[in-house]
């Protein structure tokens, strides 16, 4: 059996912030060091992230050594997160053979508001990713960001982007009530990703507020309770307007990945929205063909870590809309343990269906040469 990541992350280099605060000020994203948090990501002068944050996999909150690699910045980091070149053992090390790999620091870079400086951003964060990538670019598939609301800036970032070599783009999340995905203004740019076949990723802690869109008193995706937990609501909020407005019907070859959400809640929201319609037709556009959920299992994916009751429930989600991550180099991730947890994960499961969502999902989504995998 083969492994490729499907959520796994940069984490940014410095020269993708560089000149942003001499063009734009305080309405740029930059690093600087914070007396907590080390260098740090600021967005809108407010020290988000640690830089080092993002790079703490195999180590555990709390510890006295996990805390001084965050503060260390990009110093401690592992090798093959600085450089792309000393990844491939990083790989090898977990048992895999390429990673899709998402933002970390400019995942932030969503939420400030001055739109020339988050298109600014997001160009110096896509020419980054073609550089990281270059070395094995079938092993490392880097995925760029477009500057959501601004939909013209959006639609030339793609096109320059893609043709460059970018495999994949990221937009946030949460789009805001001014300018939701069900909005017509997105239709050029639906147009130019299905044209170029490039899958559009959603992911956790992306959106154009800090808060993802969640009300206050839940708390930010990334810091509260409630927060975390409910975080797919978000996603889940655009995924219906995706739907319920048409846009997959009208540009049916769109291909959404959900990423970093787990699974386990996808089987019952997929039920409950085929109900939803049946009880509210005229929520709907009247032109749709199918019901909600089969959209879905046409339109969207999802990515897992090590999610038992995605497994538990792997055919109501649909095995073949499914893609495992290990969120390599993250806190979270499993690596460099990803093998022992997927057996565990897959203790229950045929290998057919295992190997589809940890190898055939993934590269027939982004068309991935498996004879150059090297």
């Amino acid at each position: 059996m083969q492994f490729y990541s499907c959520d796994s992350h940069v984490v940014e280099g410095a020269e993708v912030f560089e000149g942003l605060a001499d063009h734009f000020g305080d309405e740029a994203p930059r690093l600087a060091h914070d007396p907590d948090k080390g260098l740090a990501l600021h967005i809108m002068n407010f020290p988000v992230v640690s830089v080092g944050r993002f790079g703490i996999a195999g180590n555990k909150l709390g510890l006295p050594e996990t805390d001084e690699k965050i503060l260390a910045g990009y110093d401690l980091l592992n090798p093959g997160v600085v450089d792309s070149t000393k990844r491939m053992a990083e790989q090898d090390r977990d048992g895999i053979c390429g990673e899709v790999m998402y933002p970390s620091l400019s995942m932030f870079t969503y939420a400030i508001k001055d739109n020339e400086a988050k298109a600014a951003a997001f160009r110096q964060h896509n020419d980054w990713i073609l550089d990281y990538c270059a070395p094995n670019p079938e092993r490392l598939i880097g995925i760029g960001c477009l500057p959501v609301p601004d939909v013209d800036a959006c639609v030339a970032e793609a096109k320059r982007a893609g043709e460059l070599g970018v495999k994949g783009f990221t937009i946030p999340a949460h789009a805001g009530l001014d300018l939701p995905y069900s909005d017509p203004a997105y239709d050029p740019l639906w147009a130019l990703l299905q044209d170029m076949d490039l899958p559009i990723t959603m992911h956790i802690f992306t959106g154009v507020t800090l808060d993802g869109g969640l009300p206050t008193h839940w708390g930010t995706p990334g810091g509260a309770l409630k927060g975390y937990t409910l975080a797919h609501t978000t996603v889940v909020n655009s995924i219906i307007d995706l739907i319920a407005s048409g846009v997959v019907e009208r540009f049916p070859g769109l291909k959404f990945v959900i990423a970093e959400y787990e699974t386990g809640w996808v089987g019952h929201f997929k039920q409950r929205l085929d109900h939803a319609a049946y009880r509210t037709p005229d929520q709907l556009v009247d032109y749709l063909t199918m019901k909600p959920s089969e959209y879905f299992d046409r339109n969207f994916w999802v990515t897992f870590e090590d999610d038992q009751q995605g497994m538990a429930t792997r055919y109501d989600i649909g095995v073949a809309n499914m893609l495992w991550g290990n969120d390599y180099p993250h806190h979270d991730s499993i690596w460099p343990n990803s093998m022992a947890v997927l057996d565990e994960v897959f203790a229950d499961v045929p290998d057919a269906e295992a190997q589809a969502m940890v190898w055939d999902n993934v590269v027939d989504l982004y068309n991935i040469d498996t004879a150059l995998l090297s």
